[in-house]
């Protein structure tokens, strides 16, 4: 195959697995997550590519001091900036609790976010991006009876609300979206919806979002020209465009996973000339299971480097 002409930039998001994680998010994730952060890293060349490493804001709230501290000190030390993927819906008495994008009811998005973004401060992180998690998807498409439903116009008030509180503690925060970018569950179109949806935000904020993250379903056929699509719309919109490149929640080992994750990038750099601006290798998924060493092509450092290879 060509090399893929590409001047994205990666970010890089695993998920730990449930021995670094009190409550995770799924059964599975990395095993060997916090041996990213030692000193004799066996991933110096993904590392040295890698502009941005994301992490779970549940995980910096629930994680110990010296997990953190070493996240923290490992990144710094390597210029490598932090990307978080944070919930900025209030959950209601009766609605909204367990469904992704909301703080739970009892909790405050207020007390939350400070919770988490003030435990980094206090340790010098270099917190750069913000992806809102899926508000619009989950606050108001998706059709699940928790789901608080609020209209367009509240989702983009709360998450206005929201980026300014980030801006309280990182004034310099880029803070972005990402949404399911699934067609037949939104009207009459997902790149139309979520177009609408981000015109309403900028509408009502009076800023648009730097930056829109594809979250894509992979499993329907026609995702890489619905991806394309969302692309254009994105980026003539005035937002950089990301895509998710990810294996699927049925794979049953890190092989299947990782190949399926370089397959997509091939699909839609490769074959259907996608220029994202961002390239997001993260997983909420059972696999992989290993992050490490990145010479071997099975584990999620080595998709990082396919990915190297596979790009100038």
């Amino acid at each position: 195959m060509p090399a893929i002409q590409s001047t994205a930039t990666i970010w890089f998001h695993p998920l730990p697995s449930s021995t670094q994680w009190p409550n995770p998010v799924v059964v599975g994730g990395s095993t060997d997550y916090l041996s990213l952060f030692q000193a004799d890293t066996t991933w110096p060349r993904a590392l040295a590519h890698t502009q941005a490493f994301g992490i779970y804001a549940g995980w910096i709230v629930e994680a110990t001091d010296e997990q953190v501290q070493s996240v923290v000190a490992f990144l710094n030390a390597h210029n490598v900036v932090i990307e978080l993927e944070a919930p900025a819906l209030q959950a209601l008495s009766d609605c909204g609790t367990n469904v992704e994008g909301y703080v739970p009811y009892g909790q405050t998005v207020g007390t939350y976010t400070l919770a988490y973004l003030q435990r980094l401060q206090a340790l010098g992180a270099q917190v750069s991006f913000i992806k809102v998690d899926e508000p619009y998807f989950f606050g108001n498409v998706v059709p699940d009876p928790r789901s608080c439903h609020f209209s367009v116009q509240q989702i983009a008030t709360e998450v206005g609300q929201y980026v300014q509180l980030v801006h309280e503690v990182y004034p310099n925060a880029e803070v972005g979206d990402v949404e399911p970018v699934i067609d037949v569950a939104y009207v009459p179109d997902v790149v139309t919806a979520i177009s609408q949806w981000h015109a309403t935000y900028q509408s009502v904020t009076g800023a648009p979002f730097p930056f829109f993250i594809a979250d894509n379903d992979f499993g329907n056929p026609a995702w890489p020209g619905i991806a394309k699509n969302m692309e254009v719309a994105t980026k003539q919109s005035g937002m950089k465009f990301g895509i998710i490149y990810i294996g699927d929640p049925t794979d049953t080992s890190d092989a299947e996973w990782t190949g399926k994750a370089v397959a997509r990038f091939q699909v839609y750099q490769g074959q259907s000339g996608g220029q994202p601006d961002y390239v997001l290798f993260q997983s909420w998924e059972p696999y992989p299971q290993f992050c490490l060493p990145e010479t071997d092509s099975t584990t999620f450092t080595g998709v990082l480097d396919a990915y190297l290879d596979a790009t100038t």
